[in-house]
């Protein structure tokens, strides 16, 4: 594969309870650092970002998993962001629920409907500021479910739309006249166009974890921002937004 690529989080150190030297099977599993009964040499225990597993390593591999520890930190951390969702809607959709289904709806039930429904109503009204945040909501939803790959395409997405101004149409004027601003036929503003740090960052992160190459990444942008919103008539296409999203992602190395 070609395309720039960032730091990932590799499986480092050993998880079979041998020695990550001499790779030679030990009576247990150590609960701290010792020698190793065969070789002798210092054996460190470590939990490795990658996955959260406890490993055996060698002190090469422990400053390895230092290493990649601080890139995780700097990439703010390896929590997925909260989807943000009014606790009044969610109480009424978990009302709705209860009453279709016959019985108590999960939580996550109650949050992907409301996310469903919310998010057509602000696209059939062109409040795109509004659909990009409940897009926001689905991949953060997506990612507290451990669905990485989806939850990635999201984000992604979630970063076309900022790319592109999304944004609600005004508030009406003075005696309810309506406030005529360029873009608000679309739903877009250009001059608005951003990146939210926080949806970088966790972008960042799931990249690392699948340790993907910016051709990679580019081809999973295009296809979701191709079917997700092509009815949206943005200024801007996908390959015309990767040239910005792509350097925010990956000129870090």
């Amino acid at each position: 594969m070609g395309g720039r690529r960032i730091q990932a989080y590799t499986a480092t150190g050993r998880m079979d309870g041998a020695c990550p030297y001499c790779q030679r099977d030990l009576p247990e599993w150590p609960t701290r650092s010792v020698p190793c009964p065969h070789c002798g040499n210092e054996m460190l225990v470590r939990t490795r970002p990658l996955d959260r597993e406890r490993v055996l390593v060698t002190e090469a591999d422990a400053e390895m998993l230092e290493m990649q520890w601080e890139l995780l930190r700097e990439r703010g951390g390896a929590s997925p962001l909260r989807p943000l969702l009014d606790d009044e809607e969610l109480e009424a959709e978990r009302a709705s629920l209860r009453i279709r289904f016959g019985r108590e709806p999960s939580q996550e039930d109650v949050a992907a409907s409301l996310i469903s429904h919310r998010s057509f109503e602000h696209m059939r009204r062109l409040e795109l500021g509004g659909y990009r945040d409940f897009m926001l909501a689905k991949a953060s939803l997506l990612d507290q479910q451990g669905k990485e790959a989806e939850a990635l395409a999201g984000y992604l997405g979630v970063c076309f739309l900022d790319l592109n101004g999304a944004r609600n149409p005004p508030s009406p004027g003075p005696g309810g006249v309506a406030v005529r601003v360029a873009g608000m036929v679309t739903g877009f503003s250009i001059d608005h166009a951003f990146l939210a740090p926080p949806v970088i960052a966790r972008t960042l992160h799931l990249i690392a974890i699948a340790d993907l190459d910016e051709d990679v990444v580019r081809a999973v942008f295009t296809g979701f921002c191709e079917r997700q919103f092509q009815t949206l008539r943005a200024p801007l296409r996908p390959h015309e937004t990767w040239p910005p999203l792509g350097d925010a992602l990956f000129s870090q190395g």
